[in-house]
């Protein structure tokens, strides 16, 4: 029994190919996307955090100021 590949006159289906190429390039467009979607939510957190932070640091040093000032 002879295999598509061991005739010299075969062709691969391109509807088949075709159709696997578009899969894959919807694959790599979702996962671009998502790439940028978990970014921005990623840089958000990060700048809610370092903001949290940053309060918390001036609240403790406003107390530390108000008891050095009260004997």
């Amino acid at each position: 029994m002879t295999k598509p590949n061991d005739q010299p006159d075969w062709k691969g289906s391109t509807r088949g190919e075709s159709a696997w190429k578009e899969a894959r390039d919807l694959v790599a467009t979702r996962n671009e996307e998502a790439r940028k979607t978990g970014k921005v939510r990623r840089d958000t957190y990060e700048h809610e955090r370092e903001s949290v932070r940053q309060a918390a640091e001036a609240r403790r040093h406003a107390q530390l100021l108000g008891r050095r000032r009260t004997p």
